[in-house]
């Protein structure tokens, strides 16, 4: 991923929440590599850490719940986003 397919991400029109969310597991890890060589840099771009979260939650919501993203489920996740997404205790 270059600076330029970042950048697309960073864009402050694109909520994180629902771009990582319809995701494939693949393009998460490959994002997060991305983000984390963009903190890694003197000045990391504005809204790099929030993204980053964002991506290392899922991937890890996933792998706890072997959740895949569908593509039937609805894109408005109401007022709460999709933190309103319950995770199996335990």
């Amino acid at each position: 991923m270059n600076g330029d397919d970042l950048a697309r991400y960073l864009d402050e029109s694109v909520d994180p929440a629902e771009a990582v969310a319809a995701m494939s597991e693949s393009a998460l890890a490959e994002l997060a590599d991305a983000l984390y060589r963009q903190l890694d840099c003197p000045s990391p771009a504005f809204g790099t850490h929030s993204w980053y979260t964002q991506v290392t939650d899922e991937l890890r919501l996933r792998r706890l719940t072997g959740a895949k993203p569908d593509a039937a489920e609805p894109k408005d996740h109401g007022p709460g986003g999709s933190a309103g997404r319950e995770v199996p205790a335990g």
